[in-house]
């Protein structure tokens, strides 16, 4: 799960011609809009068929979706899917309904909402709306495929699926896949049983396997993206929809979570809520748009990445990697263990201790400098508690990469 950017013309074309409205030949373009807090993302498949997931909050529609696509030429769009029936995703529908027409339906996880924003998306969607099936597989052409990997709790709750409470709970999971590269999103989908919500990722990680890019379920919250189900994606790069919130979205403990589990994370916006350092995550400030032509690169916001598969390909490695873990030593863990790396360049980090939970134990500062370092950890907390023995995981950021291993602590 080895980052590796790369400037490369034949991925960052045609970045540039998504920019400005054209679609390259050849290219599977996914656009993570900028809505605000909320969520909408336009999937364009190099066939020229369309889909659009989610609609971002009322008033987004008309100030930015609709705007969007008739600057990118879209006048017609192939499909919608609605994740759940929350103002910040379904709210903006009803308004791209209204000026963009819908070729072939407008998909959700049926049932109903009582809200007068699900009503006005339900009339909006009138007789074009159908109701998704687990497993149903939407055809976008020229390789391009959209499955339904869940919904509605994915068993995890019995129906009727109409209960307000669980409305994150039921939400559409979609995998995108186009030859080697993989992407998710699933809404506002719950994991954290801790918040009072339902741990529905865990089930439905385990249907989506590994990725290669995770649009974060629930803007960053920390009733998301649990450790099972991110070590279930094995994502390399996250992105988060978020704006300006009283939430403190994106959580601290999501995004040192997604670093932890080898994520680079891109935010739409700042949000209200945590931070992490240049080498684990970019605020880009507008539209995240992901380009890829189905081979072994990809790229996210004009940087290049490697799928998956791309490892395995011929391709050239033009950058040493900015890290190289060598573990921690002696292993099982005492308290003279030493964790070991080689760092290509001097510069700040990051040492970040976790249980297997996720929770983090302990974070400090580093001198990294170039070559081989070594840092130690004692068995106790950044309060100085002393840690009961188990497994514990360790994630070290340096200048331009990161890298993550375990040790077992033995008393």
């Amino acid at each position: 799960m080895q980052r590796r950017f790369r400037p490369c013309l034949t991925i960052l074309l045609p970045l540039l011609l998504a920019a400005n409205g054209a679609q390259a030949a050849g290219t599977l373009t996914i656009t993570c809009l900028d809505v605000g807090q909320g969520d909408a993302t336009l999937v364009q498949s190099p066939s020229g068929r369309t889909l659009l997931f989610d609609g971002g909050d009322n008033g987004k529609g008309n100030s930015v979706i609709v705007p969007f696509l008739q600057a990118a030429g879209i006048d017609t769009l192939d499909w919608i899917v609605a994740s759940h029936y929350h103002a910040d995703h379904v709210g903006g529908l009803d308004e791209v309904l209204a000026q963009i027409p819908v070729r072939e339906a407008v998909l959700d996880r049926g049932w109903s909402y009582t809200t007068a924003t699900y009503d006005s998306y339900a009339v909006a969607a009138g007789a074009k709306r159908a109701t998704l099936s687990p497993g149903q597989v939407i055809d976008l052409g020229e390789g391009v495929t959209v499955t339904c990997v869940a919904l509605n709790s994915n068993g995890q709750l019995s129906a009727p699926y109409s209960n307000g409470n669980y409305e994150n709970e039921y939400g559409v999971c979609l995998k995108v896949e186009y030859g080697g590269f993989d992407f998710f999103q699933a809404g506002d989908l719950t994991g954290n049983p801790d918040s009072g919500s339902r741990d529905i990722e865990t089930s439905v990680g385990a249907l989506v396997g590994d990725v290669d890019v995770y649009r974060v379920n629930h803007h960053g919250s920390y009733t998301s993206s649990v450790a099972g189900f991110l070590a279930a994606l094995q994502a390399e790069v996250a992105v988060i929809s978020v704006g300006n919130n009283s939430y403190g979205h994106p959580h601290q403990v999501v995004l040192d979570r997604l670093a932890l589990y080898g994520a680079f994370t891109y935010q739409t916006a700042a949000g209200s809520g945590g931070t992490l350092p240049a080498a684990d995550l970019r605020v880009v400030g507008g539209h995240v748009v992901i380009t890829t032509d189905g081979g072994a690169l990809y790229s996210v916001a004009g940087d290049t990445w490697q799928t998956d598969e791309g490892g395995q390909s011929a391709a050239p490695d033009l950058v040493p990697p900015a890290l190289v873990l060598r573990g921690n030593v002696p292993n099982p863990f005492n308290p003279a263990t030493e964790i070991r790396f080689d760092a290509r360049q001097d510069g700040p980090g990051i040492l970040r201790i976790h249980d297997v939970a996720g929770r983090l134990v302990l974070m400090r500062p580093l001198a990294v400098r170039a070559g081989l370092n070594a840092e130690r950890w004692d068995g106790r907390d950044t309060a100085g508690r002393t840690q009961p023995a188990g497994v514990y995981l360790y994630l070290v950021t340096v200048p331009g990469g990161l890298g993550s291993g375990s040790m077992l602590l033995l008393k």
